[in-house]
């Protein structure tokens, strides 16, 4: 397919013309984090037939616990198939050619309606809805990063996966984009133009690899921060004694020592929580209990 297939004036704005303000950092990406993207963008997998490389990122890809991916183009939903699958494993970057494969084979269908991997997405209901329709893949096992960063911010407002990306490790958007996605030609923009340029596979390959590092800091590093801060305080619960005598006459099995740590958050979930039954001749039932 040539550059001026598709080509038309017609068509969202780039991101550059529609980011929003970038004021709320969260997480400034360390000289580590770039150095370590840098290595994996430069050993990005491209696959274009189903042969041994495809099997071997298939037995990957089922053998992690999360994966990250991203769809090109998946802003239309199902008024455009994918061209082009993203996949960041924990150590390898996978980027599918679906134009060129011809279709969805069946061992990814398998795993894209699976609940575990869990597939890390951002706009989640556009790529959903591009799956089914457009490909009749039922896609499961989500977790949004937009949805992390509306819940982190405590804010709605529409953010693009590489704006969201901006935002949250203060990198300024330029450096995330490419000239091909930045231009006029829609049908570089929409990764349906062949060959697929370097500078178009290294931002799929980035995009892929630090949307799974901002789900990562946005679920640890903020929603559950509050777990993470009780955590800390409760593993330290016995280390403040020196004296052994002291801490062994708070060992005991139903000792509940330390548990005030985590008492806010367990007395708002109470009545929702069931107690262990070992625990319930200590615990009088709640009122409209069984």
């Amino acid at each position: 397919m040539s550059d001026s297939d598709d080509d038309s004036e017609v068509s969202f704005k780039t991101a550059e013309e529609t980011s929003p303000s970038r004021g709320k950092t969260i997480f400034p990406i360390t000289s580590h984090e770039l150095s370590s993207l840098e290595t994996k963008l430069n050993r990005i997998v491209y696959i274009q037939q189903a042969d041994a490389v495809y099997h071997k990122a298939i037995s990957d890809m089922r053998n992690q616990m999360s994966i990250s991916l991203v769809a090109e183009p998946s802003f239309y939903g199902r008024h455009r198939p994918v061209a082009v699958l993203v996949v960041a494993t924990t150590n390898q970057t996978y980027v599918f050619d679906i134009q060129a494969l011809g279709a969805i084979f069946p061992e990814l269908v398998k795993l894209l309606e699976a609940e575990h991997p869990r597939k890390v997405v951002h706009y989640s209901h556009r790529i959903a809805d591009q799956l089914l329709y457009k490909h009749r893949i039922n896609l499961k096992g989500v977790s949004d990063t937009f949805v992390a960063l509306c819940v982190a911010r405590q804010d709605r407002s529409p953010f693009l996966l590489q704006e969201a990306i901006s935002s949250v490790f203060n990198i300024p958007l330029i450096e995330l984009l490419c000239e091909e996605v930045t231009g006029v030609r829609e049908s570089r923009k929409l990764f349906t133009a062949r060959p697929l340029s370097v500078g178009q596979l290294r931002f799929l390959g980035r995009m892929a690899i630090l949307q799974n590092q901002m789900h990562d800091r946005l679920i640890f590093g903020n929603i559950c921060a509050g777990m993470q801060r009780m955590s800390a305080t409760f593993s330290q619960s016995f280390c403040r004694f020196r004296n052994g005598s002291d801490v062994a006459m708070y060992m005991g099995p139903k000792s509940r020592f330390g548990f005030q740590c985590i008492d806010p958050y367990y007395n708002s979930c109470a009545d929702f929580l069931p107690l262990p039954e070992a625990n319930l001749i200590n615990h009088p039932k709640k009122k409209g209990n069984n």
